[in-house]
């Protein structure tokens, strides 16, 4: 086991694995080449049936664990597994698909100082894999604090850039194994209820986007995880949750637009459309209604 200062905490980065060999050469040396020395990565392999392992084990560093999984679970269980078995009182996490900028754990590992902090992120870029094109995530400060409001009103908070304090999490329990799309989103709602969150405005991680990230292929589950989100008895009972909800049903709203839209229900879009008060996501609606999609699909490519 890696020897832990105060000054130094060990760093346990959770890799979740499912198949993910395309590229998990360029994830795993993002790691080996950090300027921050005192971690661990664990492996958790979800019964892959590709190459991954084998691409693991050209990683010759003790400090890369591997664990494979008893049974195929969700992400989310799998995270907790990948949780349960790591050692770090830092905890971050890093899919097969992406990517971080070498002083990523340097940069944030030195917000932890202030032992009220429980999460730390940054700024990210997202990464078009056909276009090869390279953009920032968020152009605004990102914010440090208390910051539940903004969560709802705004989530920025990438997985791929976040440091968390495993107290933190256990004292939220964890992810939540019934979701496949919003756990991280939950577990961090709940986490800032009770933790200060604090952040790197830079971009220190890369996301990569493509045709098969799951969260793109899997709007319609996203919408019904919202929806049971916002009915759940841990969000209803809390005040300080319920009284922002109403940005997360505006949100269902437009991604329940979005899809007819998408699905060519044009009634039901215009429906929702109506009730949108005058406001920029109502505009994309409208150009995303009445526009060729060949249009839409080359000021997605371009923006």
């Amino acid at each position: 086991m890696n020897k832990q200062t105060n000054s130094s905490p060990l760093v346990s980065i959770i890799v979740n694995c499912f198949n993910g060999e395309k590229y998990l050469k360029k994830t795993l040396s993002s790691i080996l080449e950090q300027t921050y020395q005192n971690w661990e990565v664990i492996f958790w392999d979800n019964q892959s049936s590709d190459n991954s392992k084998k691409i693991f084990y050209e990683f010759q560093d003790k400090r890369f664990k591997y664990f494979y999984s008893e049974r195929h679970t969700s992400l989310y269980e799998a995270r907790n597994g990948a949780i349960n078995n790591s050692s770090g009182e830092i905890i971050a996490f890093l899919d097969t698909d992406d990517w971080w900028h070498k002083e990523k754990l340097d940069k944030q590992i030195k917000f932890f100082k202030d032992s009220k902090i429980g999460l730390v992120y940054s700024n990210c870029y997202l990464y078009h894999e056909k276009t090869k094109k390279i953009k920032k995530f968020y152009n605004k400060i990102l914010k440090s604090g208390f910051i539940t409001e903004q969560i709802f009103k705004n989530y920025n908070i990438g997985i791929l850039t976040v440091l968390l304090r495993k107290e933190a999490y256990k004292s939220v329990s964890g992810f939540d194994n019934d979701y496949h799309i919003i756990g991280d989103f939950d577990l961090i709602t709940r986490l800032s209820l009770k933790w200060k969150f604090d952040c790197a405005q830079e971009p220190l991680a890369y996301y990569r986007i493509h045709d098969k990230n799951f969260s793109f292929l899997n709007k319609t589950t996203e919408i019904k995880e919202l929806e049971k989100w916002i009915l759940d008895s841990r969000i209803i009972s809390n005040e300080k949750l319920k009284v922002h909800l109403h940005y997360i049903k505006k949100k269902i709203l437009f991604l329940k637009t979005a899809k007819y839209i998408d699905d060519g229900d044009q009634m039901k879009a215009l429906k929702n459309i109506f009730s949108f008060p005058l406001q920029l996501n109502k505009m994309k609606l409208i150009l995303r209604l009445i526009l060729p999609k060949e249009i839409m699909q080359k000021i997605r490519k371009f923006r």
